[in-house]
Order: structure tokens, then C-alpha cells, then sequence
């Protein structure tokens, strides 16, 4: 077992340094709230426009990435 012994300079120090990281760490919670806010929104809103052009229109958002044509089909 090792002991280690601090005075009481290094403990405040500690101390200090421990209050900033928590405070980093609360300020990186919420700009991850933030982060999957904004996410969520633009989802909507693009789910939204992709509802308001209707069925016409067929983009590669609407189908997933790992699908491949089978046919190409050339237009003169």
C-alpha cells in the first residue's frame, strides 16, 4: 500500500483544479444537448421539406448509401 501525504497548498490546488474540470465537463454536457437539439431540428425540418415536394421527387436521401444501381440507363 502506498500512502502519499500533501500539504495543504498541493490539496487546494487539486481542489481548484478538480472545480474547473467539473465546470468543463457541465459546460460540455450542454453544448451536447445543444448539439443534439440542433441535429433533431434540422432532421425535422428536412424530413418536412422532403414531405412538402412530394412523391415526385427521388433524391440518394431517400434511399440508403450502400444500395448500388443494377441498371444504368443512358438518355441522349
Amino acid at each position: 500500500m502506498i500512502v502519499v501525504y500533501l500539504d495543504l497548498k498541493e490539496c487546494v490546488l487539486l481542489d481548484k483544479k478538480l472545480l474547473v474540470f467539473m465546470d468543463q465537463l457541465e459546460l460540455l454536457e450542454e453544448k451536447r444537448e445543444r448539439l443534439n437539439s440542433l441535429i433533431e431540428q434540422g432532421w425535422f425540418s428536412m424530413s418536412k421539406a422532403r414531405y412538402s415536394m412530394g412523391n415526385k421527387q427521388v433524391s440518394s436521401l431517400q434511399y440508403g448509401s450502400e444500395m448500388e444501381p443494377l441498371v444504368r440507363v443512358h438518355t441522349r
